[in-house]
């Protein structure tokens, strides 16, 4: 050192020496970010099921414990404002396992002591933009109470279709404005007990008619030849088979209804309606069935 440095040194003349910085490690280096949370609550898909049945619930409260204005169906109405809102609405109401949702929705207006007509009907709409006139209405949602009083909209087509026995046609028509009456049964006509002639109109092949092939109909003698009627109910829009006499396990015969969602019913009371849905496959005697589908 220099004797004029030692002198700079001596009164404190040297600068002083900056600092460097050091290089911090980085906290956020290797590090994963924070997963977020799962969202609390209900499925989206129950949610809209919740909203659907409290709208509902509450809309009919003027039907509380008055059975005897009780409703025949409803129809809920719903506005969309895009596909995916739709399908949402179509898994919540559970459209793809038909009346699971109505059996639901039935508890929770027994719960709030509303009452609907024995074989009342349910039925839902989806729409892209506004809805149509309806009784009620909250938001998106419309309700359509229906009553017996009066036909609501033109009479419900159906058919039958054999999928299994062999009967004179392969496909039957029901047009409820030629007739509400089908009877079903072995053979074009029959006596009755009474002595009355009884027409069918979806004829299941006996073994000696024109066309019986006794490989298909191998088991339509099981068949009674007055087996059952379906009948159509203008003001309820709905159609019900009913068992006749030969029909049913007093004449050592049987009728079941499989409905879509794999629910099997045995129609074994003489008098009583039982109610056809879409999709139903009725079977005669345990060999000839037929395949109900509204058109």
């Amino acid at each position: 050192m220099s004797f004029i440095d030692t002198l700079k040194t001596l009164f404190g003349l040297t600068p002083s020496r900056v600092d460097q910085p050091t290089d911090q490690p980085n906290d956020t280096e290797g590090t994963l970010p924070s997963p977020k949370p799962a969202p609390s609550g209900l499925p989206p898909a129950a949610q809209r099921r919740d909203q659907v049945v409290r709208f509902i619930v509450d809309k009919l409260r003027p039907y509380q414990n008055e059975p005897g204005a009780a409703p025949v169906g409803l129809r809920l109405c719903i506005a969309c404002s895009s596909p995916e809102e739709e399908e949402s609405y179509r898994v919540a109401l559970r459209t793809n396992q038909p009346g699971k949702f109505q059996t639901e929705l039935n508890r929770h207006l027994a719960d709030n002591y509303i009452s609907l007509s024995k074989n009342w009907r349910f039925e839902s709409e989806f729409y892209q933009g506004e809805l149509p006139d309806c009784t009620y209405r909250e938001g998106n949602l419309g309700l359509i109470v229906l009553d017996g009083s009066k036909p609501d909209g033109p009479p419900q087509l159906a058919r039958l279709v054999t999928v299994a026995g062999q009967t004179e046609q392969t496909e039957y028509l029901l047009d409820p404005t030629q007739q509400t009456t089908f009877c079903i049964g072995r053979g074009r006509t029959t006596q009755t007990s009474s002595g009355r002639v009884r027409t069918n109109d979806i004829v299941i092949l006996n073994d000696n008619d024109p066309g019986f092939d006794p490989e298909k109909g191998a088991g339509n003698g099981a068949v009674s030849r007055a087996h059952a009627t379906i009948r159509y109910n203008m003001a309820q829009r709905q159609y019900a088979l009913l068992v006749d006499a030969g029909g049913l396990p007093a004449s050592g015969n049987k009728t079941k209804i499989f409905h879509p969602d794999d629910r099997m019913e045995r129609a074994d009371i003489a008098g009583m309606s039982y109610p056809l849905q879409h999709g139903d496959q009725i079977e005669l005697g345990g060999s000839v069935t037929l395949h109900f589908e509204l058109r």
